[in-house]
């Protein structure tokens, strides 16, 4: 996910999902909860078939808390793997990922990202 400045986050002291997904309202979106310099929390809601396409971060890792729905991810070149509510996914830097949300409810997932880094781009693979 790409990178997210300090001042483009909500960076509330508390929020709820239920707070941000009435915001937000119906699927896609994404919610920039949180940023420093450190790191960038996201909230994304995908509806069925929503995803992102095979990429890297060379220099970040990211993980995902899956909170509603599926996620369909593949790592590097790995089997698919399907996750569902309370699963905890890691792409360490540099693994190739790919994602789509296969469930029949909208994915809700928190996205962590280390470092936030505005040089740390995310990239395409072919």
């Amino acid at each position: 996910m790409p990178y997210v400045a300090p001042e483009e986050a909500n960076n509330k002291l508390i929020d709820t999902l239920d707070e941000i997904k009435s915001r937000k309202g119906l699927p896609p979106w994404r919610e920039r909860a949180l940023a420093t310099a450190r790191f960038r929390m996201l909230v994304h809601c995908w509806p069925q078939g929503f995803g992102h396409p095979k990429h890297y971060h060379p220099r970040a890792d990211e993980i995902w808390y899956v909170h509603e729905g599926q996620l369909k991810v593949t790592f590097n070149d790995g089997p698919t793997l399907v996750a569902g509510p309370g699963s905890i996914l890691f792409a360490e830097k540099g693994i190739a990922h790919d994602m789509v949300s296969v469930g029949k409810e909208p994915l809700v997932m928190l996205v962590f990202v280390t470092p936030n880094e505005p040089d740390d781009e995310v990239s395409s693979l072919s």
